[in-house]
């Protein structure tokens, strides 16, 4: 399915789920539960691409139910996520429950689909959460992350960039999350100095310091054997975006971005002490790189062929490599993944890899094209976005803010893709790369209270749906319903 097809035809459906979901959570609505689910059905039925592994399977099939389910939704079919017509919706709950008796015939005629496996699809909704590149700025993820934990949300997916990838590797070496877990493990990036000087750089583009997340994190993403832990051995299933830089794209030559910015020290504390015309030099390197556009090829690890077995540090790295100030590279010793480099470099054309946000600062369309190819099993999902590149920036900061623009801007592309956004007013800075657990806390802290409003959303956004005949069945009966009952069943667990 083109993305234009998705935008035109699917999307209203998903933002009409979501604004089904923020009214049950506001409690603004006094339909009786079985109505509710022939309504949340019904979209999730009417967003369904495909099941099984041939993509864009039941485009056609499903097109005149889409069609004619839109025609009688169209009066509560929002433009606002907070807009809904409880009498509309009450008067339209039969014709609704036609179209999807009629619906669902459509899809079994043929041996085409089994009811049980149609029930399976649209029964349990998964989570994508995509973390968005933005320097110090996404530690207030840690947030986020915390809090999906205590709501026993476990994404099915992760996809990030730039620090956004460093966070999304740690989440998933282990389904179990405790936030004090994470917060020493990234205090080992400042303790055992990741930051160090500049070498030769083979797939990265040069900085004025070298990322090693080797020396820092090595030992928690090696296995007992001495390998290293790879994308594809992790516990959640994680992809991450780098940007890769075609013949010709680089305004400089490769070695001059090693040497725009000198610090005495290679240090988080020298990164964010760096002069005005320090800063001034490397935004005006970036914007030229990203002016590029046309030169710079999205590199997702993980997707990209043979990339799965790619190290996860290393995958984290490139996508977290800011030209001009931080270069990235593999460890000298491991040919194995430089062989896997070879391979995409001599596929795309390219000269060198640096940091995701280059291509996108919150790439929920890539997410959205992994799980329509069938990447986690099913089409049914919530895309969350974590965008924290626009916070307002203090100190050194402030003069990133045509850069923070430029790249910020992005994200703009990628909104059709996401089905709720979260943003963040107090952030670390964009140097902050290496903070103290003071500010760490602070971070996990002002997270949880931007994502606060998608918690109280995402339980009911998420909820596990009966089968359909259960549904019809329950619509048959006679049942009272009070929003406070329907208070007391939104702790149903969520699948």
């Amino acid at each position: 399915m083109e993305p234009s097809q998705f935008i035109d035809e699917f999307r209203p459906f998903r933002r009409g789920e979501l604004a089904l979901a923020h009214a049950l959570t506001r409690d603004a609505l006094a339909l009786p539960p079985a109505d509710v689910d022939v309504l949340r059905y019904a979209l999730r039925l009417a967003q369904l691409s495909s099941l099984g592994t041939t993509r864009d399977s039941l485009v056609e099939p499903l097109a005149s139910f889409r069609l004619r389910l839109v025609q009688t939704l169209a009066p509560i079919m929002p433009t606002g996520p907070h807009e809904m017509d409880e009498q509309v919706l009450r008067t339209a709950v039969d014709g609704v429950t036609e179209l999807v008796d009629a619906a669902h015939a459509r899809v079994r005629t043929g041996g085409r689909v089994s009811a049980e496996a149609l029930d399976a699809e649209i029964s349990h909704k998964r989570l994508v959460l995509v973390l968005g590149g933005a320097g110090g700025c996404g530690y207030v993820y840690l947030g986020v992350l915390q809090r999906l934990a205590e709501l026993s949300i476990e994404p099915s997916y992760l996809l990030g960039c730039s620090m956004g990838a460093i966070l999304a590797v740690l989440r998933a070496r282990s389904r179990h999350f405790e936030l004090d877990e994470l917060l020493e493990e990234i205090r080992l990036l400042r303790a055992v100095a990741a930051l160090a000087a500049p070498t030769g750089s083979r797939f990265g583009l040069p900085g004025s310091m070298r990322l090693d997340l080797h020396r820092a994190l090595g030992p928690l993403f090696t296995h007992d054997d001495g390998t290293p832990v790879s994308l594809g051995d992790l516990d959640l299933r994680v992809e991450v975006l780098a940007t890769g830089i075609g013949v010709g794209a680089l305004p400089l030559a490769r070695e001059q971005y090693g040497t725009l910015v000198q610090t005495e020290h290679r240090s988080a504390e020298a990164l964010s002490k760096l002069s005005g015309s320090a800063v001034a030099r490397a935004v005006s390197a970036l914007i030229a790189l990203a002016m590029s556009r046309r030169l710079l090829v999205p590199i997702l690890f993980g997707a990209e062929e043979g990339t799965r077995d790619l190290p996860a540090l290393d995958a984290a790295g490139f996508s977290s490599a800011i030209p001009v100030l931080l270069g990235y590279d593999l460890p000298e010793e491991d040919q194995t993944s430089a062989s896997i480099l070879e391979r995409v470099f001599a596929r795309n054309g390219l000269t060198a890899l640096c940091d995701g946000l280059v291509s996108s600062a919150v790439p929920a369309h890539w997410a959205w094209d992994r799980v329509e190819g069938g990447l986690i099993g099913t089409r049914n999902c919530a895309i969350v976005a974590l965008h924290a590149l626009e916070a307002p920036q203090k100190g050194a900061g402030v003069l990133l803010t045509p850069f923070t623009r430029v790249f910020a801007a992005t994200a703009h592309r990628d909104r059709p893709f996401w089905d709720l956004c979260v943003t963040f007013k107090r952030t670390p800075g964009v140097f902050d790369l290496l903070p103290g657990e003071a500010t760490l806390r602070d971070a996990a802290e002002a997270g949880r209270e931007a994502f606060e409003e998608a918690a109280g959303v995402l339980p009911e956004l998420l909820k596990t749906l009966p089968p359909w005949r259960e549904i019809v069945a329950k619509r048959s009966r006679p049942a009272t319903h009070t929003r406070s009952t329907r208070r007391r069943n939104r702790g149903e667990q969520i699948a």
